[in-house]
Formats: structure tokens, C-alpha cells, sequence
């Protein structure tokens, strides 16, 4: 190998590494980020409820379970955003965490709303887990359950 070629092989290495480095490190950090934009969506779909977006990000399989132990499917939860029996006017997400696993992904957080639900003002800190599955390249809500906790 000439002197000329060790050269180019190694200016190659010094860019080549760091491309390789960023690129893995985008890599994981878009995986997370995915899950966020789509909890992000979720929340912004329950204050300004639309059902098309709303079929897009929820599995047809869905199970929303209350912090009362209601159970709803898909169909159920968009109708009740929709027609104003849930209503939040307000959400605040805080101690989000986040687990993934190849096509399944655990959000768990704190969830403090203000409602209006049919018309009647009201105040909710729950805590809540949700499962998401990857289906395609889209994560979508399976599965998800609430329950209230006082706040100090």
C-alpha cells in the first residue's frame, strides 16, 4: 500500500467513524422519539378529537381501560372523544417512561386533565400504562389502563 493510499484510508476512518456513531445514535434515539410522537398525537387527539387520525393511531384490537374499570374498544372511545362525552381541556403528561421490545412498546406516566365531559367541569390525576404495537411502521394504542392516585 503506497503512502498516498494509507493517507486515504485514513482520512476515510476519521469521517467514516463518527458518521457510523451519529448514525446509530439517531437510529436509537428516532425508535424512542417514534413512540413519543405518537403519545404526543394521542394527547392531541383528546383534546381536539379527530377521528380519522384518531383510527390511524388506535389498533383495531384496542382495550382503553378507566381508572373505574370501564372498558371500551376502538369504536366506543372514538365515538365518546368525538360526541363530547369525554371531553379535556386540558392535559399535562409528566414522569413519562418508556420501554420497547422490537413491536411492542410499554409508556408509562402521569396524566393530571382538566374535563368538561357532557358539560360538567371537572379535575382527574391518573396514572397510566400504555402498551403500543408496531404494526407496519406505525405504532398503534393496544392496550391501555388508568388509575387514580390523590394528589398530595
Amino acid at each position: 500500500m503506497s503512502l498516498l493510499q494509507s493517507i486515504k484510508t485514513l482520512m476515510m476512518a476519521k469521517y467514516l467513524i463518527p458518521t457510523l456513531l451519529l448514525s446509530l445514535v439517531f437510529s436509537l434515539h428516532s425508535k424512542g422519539q417514534s413512540i413519543e410522537n405518537q403519545v404526543e398525537l394521542l394527547k392531541q387527539n383528546m383534546l381536539n378529537p379527530d377521528a380519522a387520525s384518531l383510527n390511524k393511531i388506535l389498533a383495531a384490537d384496542l382495550v382503553y381501560g378507566h381508572s373505574n374499570g370501564k372498558l371500551e374498544d376502538k369504536t366506543a372511545f372514538i365515538e365518546n372523544l368525538t360526541n363530547g362525552n369525554y371531553d379535556f381541556t386540558e392535559i399535562i403528561l409528566k414522569d413519562q417512561s418508556i420501554k420497547t421490545n422490537k413491536h411492542i412498546a410499554i409508556v408509562r406516566h402521569t396524566l393530571h386533565a382538566k374535563t368538561n365531559d357532557r358539560k360538567v367541569p371537572g379535575e382527574t390525576n391518573l396514572k397510566i400504562l400504555l402498551v403500543w404495537k408496531k404494526e407496519g411502521k406505525i405504532w398503534q394504542l393496544w392496550e391501555r389502563q388508568a388509575v387514580k392516585y390523590p394528589v398530595p
